[in-house]
């Protein structure tokens, strides 16, 4: 049985379609994360606060909240701020945190990029695994909340810092006005309820 040229016609037609098909497509590298790609895991205490400070500044709440500790973790405000809302601080965990932060987030520009600036940091190590960070904080603030007017927030930050499984985390955080400005405990009181 010989073969029909319409039938070869067809046939080759569709050899082609199907040569040409992968030049309809064009694959790509995916992008790289951004969330990744900042992350530095925290074998150091210097890593820690390095990756906690490039969160903060870029707003990022995936690596914000990878730098403390689960359940273990406290937040302690500062007795002025917290004066007014004693009852929000009493069991501030890192659900608390990322709530807050989140809300920041979305009141923030995409390429938003605060600055946060740790001086006179003062480590004082417990045990090999344990160690108090202390250090005087500016933060500078870009977001949309109109409500909120302060830029730039100024206290004292004191952070317990644990290491498991070799991984440096947060466990503790003080925070203590150091001026007659807002300081970050009225960061986290506005944005967690707003």
């Amino acid at each position: 049985m010989k073969p029909r040229p319409a039938l070869l016609l067809f046939q080759a037609a569709c050899g082609l379609a199907l040569l040409a098909l992968p030049a309809c497509f064009q694959l790509r590298e995916p992008e790289p994360s951004v969330t990744a790609s900042e992350w530095i895991q925290p074998t150091q205490i210097d890593i820690l606060l390095a990756n906690f400070s490039t969160a903060v500044q870029r707003v990022n709440v995936a690596n914000y909240e990878r730098t403390f500790s689960g359940p273990d973790y406290r937040f302690v405000p500062d007795p002025t701020s917290a004066g007014s809302a004693p009852g929000l601080f009493a069991n501030w965990s890192v659900p608390e945190e990322t709530t807050y932060f989140s809300s920041l987030r979305r009141r923030s520009a995409l390429t938003v990029s605060n600055t946060l600036l740790l001086t006179d940091r003062r480590d004082q190590l417990y045990t090999a695994d344990s160690v108090e960070v202390s250090a005087r904080y500016q933060l500078r603030i870009t977001q949309q909340d109109t409500a909120f007017r302060a830029g730039l927030l100024q206290g004292n930050i004191r952070l317990i810092l644990r290491r498991r499984n070799n991984e440096w985390r947060i466990i503790a955080w003080r925070d203590q006005r150091t001026g007659p400005g807002l300081c970050w405990t009225d960061l986290k009181k506005y944005f967690i309820s707003h």
